[in-house]
């Protein structure tokens, strides 16, 4: 009699148990790769400077360091209290779902940080400060010959700019530290208003009245309505337990949490990334990969417009290094932007360009793609470029060369030596969109059709004012 109580209990159990054929909480591989939200701890290479040569400066352009989320996202953010009960009372009470006992638990406990408020929203998180801290100090070990501590105190030496946003700021900052010791060892220069180098996009009405519009979305649109992510709709709910699909912001709002978690805390595993599986998070990346192909990368051929002022900005820089007088020229040039600004400056670059275009009916077959925007966009992404000063193995002169790395790892420019790139050749393929470059495309008709009242008024006004001084002056 006592055997068959003890059979009956475990019958039971085995009824009544939750099938899981997976558990986060106890992968110690986990999927890391969340395209622009990536965690950069993961996804950095490692310098690899040219010893048989003399660098003599450093151009680098770096995206802020891990941030919280922006003031759209906060609210959406706060709504999934709601949604983790749902989930737990669907696994609990319903005998619904399939999270294994580890990660409903740690559902259970979650609780958003306290930090994610409004008032912090898009501010660079202890995380993010890391992340430029590290890069300085792995840069300056890199290249010690021209990131001395004694050198920081000539202005000459280093040129240091962000755009006008905390994140960017303290990214710089941080940096700073990183390098020289302490954060206000180097004074920066103050970013312009209208800064048309750093964040062309927003001083180009053209480029922002086209991203508006739906037309660039296209092809994530009809991603989000394809086989892959409907599969992934009906596969998520059930595994949260839910008889019907859950909705498209609610996975957008799983999916942001489990990476912006991720990025904030690097030790540590969201418990929304056990919400997917490994390929639905693959799914997920090459959504927005998709998006952003488009947003900012060369699927738009403004967006190769849009950041040649900046790659125009390097070329000029590299230009007066040519000849003997280069010590005229700073060591470093430092900038610290945003995502638009490095993934257009990229694709006017030519960087990571795919054969054939991303489009929303070749996820499988783009598995090996070059635009993987976990690798080229990941937050403080940077490209550091540098030029040397080389011997001739065959002669006795100078030879000027230039090596890119994207995010640490060696850029495998074509025409070059395993990245070591001749100047000359260098010039040749940049030199004609330098000459060109210009942001005469951001106000056309359509364009200065966007311009507000606001801004007209304000032009009349200025011109009245104008005129007014110089009545003045005359009488």
């Amino acid at each position: 009699m006592y055997c068959i109580t003890i059979f009956l209990t475990l019958l039971a159990c085995l009824v009544t148990a939750r099938e899981s054929d997976y558990c986060l909480a106890d992968d110690d591989n986990p999927y890391l790769y969340f395209a622009t939200k990536s965690a950069y701890n993961f996804m950095h290479g490692e310098f690899k400077p040219e010893r048989n040569c003399r660098p003599v400066q450093l151009f680098v352009v770096s995206r802020h360091g891990t941030r919280y989320p922006g003031s759209k996202s906060i609210p959406k953010m706060k709504i999934l209290y709601k949604l983790r009960d749902q989930i737990v009372s669907n696994h609990l009470e319903r005998r619904l779902g399939h999270l294994c006992d580890y990660d409903l638990e740690n559902f259970q406990n979650w609780k958003l940080d306290d930090n994610v408020r409004e008032d912090m929203a898009d501010f660079l998180t202890p995380q993010g400060e890391t992340d430029l801290k590290g890069l300085a100090v792995r840069l300056r070990a890199a290249f010690p010959e021209l990131l001395t501590p004694t050198d920081y105190n000539s202005m000459h030496n280093y040129v240091f700019r962000s755009t006008k946003t905390q994140r960017t700021e303290e990214s710089m900052r941080a940096f700073i530290e990183g390098l020289f010791g302490g954060r206000n060892s180097v004074i920066p220069e103050i970013a312009p208003n209208n800064d048309t180098l750093l964040r062309a996009n927003k001083e180009c009405p053209s480029w922002e009245e086209e991203t508006e519009s739906f037309k660039y979305l296209e092809e994530r649109n009809k991603f989000n309505n394809g086989p892959e992510m409907q599969n992934l709709f009906y596969n998520v709910s059930r595994r949260l337990g839910f008889r019907e699909n859950i909705t498209l912001d609610s996975v957008n709002s799983m999916y942001d949490m489990c990476r912006f978690e991720k990025a904030w805390r690097i030790d540590k595993v969201s418990p929304w990334c056990a919400a997917f599986s490994k390929w639905e998070l693959r799914i997920l990346e090459f959504r927005e990969d998709l998006d952003y192909y488009y947003y900012v990368g060369p699927g738009r051929e403004t967006n190769v417009k849009l950041g040649c002022p900046l790659m125009k900005d390097m070329f000029h820089h590299f230009r007066k290094l040519e000849g003997d007088d280069y010590y005229q020229e700073p060591k470093g040039i430092f900038y610290f932007a945003h995502t638009v600004t490095l993934q257009t400056l990229l694709a006017a670059l030519g960087f990571n360009d795919d054969p054939q275009p991303l489009l929303a009916t070749n996820f499988k077959s783009s598995a090996g793609r070059h635009w993987r925007t976990s690798f080229i966009g990941p937050f403080a992404t940077n490209l550091v470029a540098v030029f040397y000063k080389c011997n001739d193995s065959m002669s006795s002169n100078v030879v000027n060369k230039v090596i890119f790395h994207w995010a640490e790892r060696l850029v495998r420019y074509e025409g070059c030596n395993v990245g070591l790139c001749n100047w000359e050749y260098i010039k040749d393929r940049l030199e004609r969109k330098a000459n060109e470059c210009n942001m005469n495309f951001c106000f056309n008709a359509s364009g200065l059709s966007r311009l507000s009242n606001f801004s007209i008024i304000h032009l009349v006004l200025s011109l009245f004012l104008l005129l007014v001084g110089h009545k003045q002056i005359l009488f």
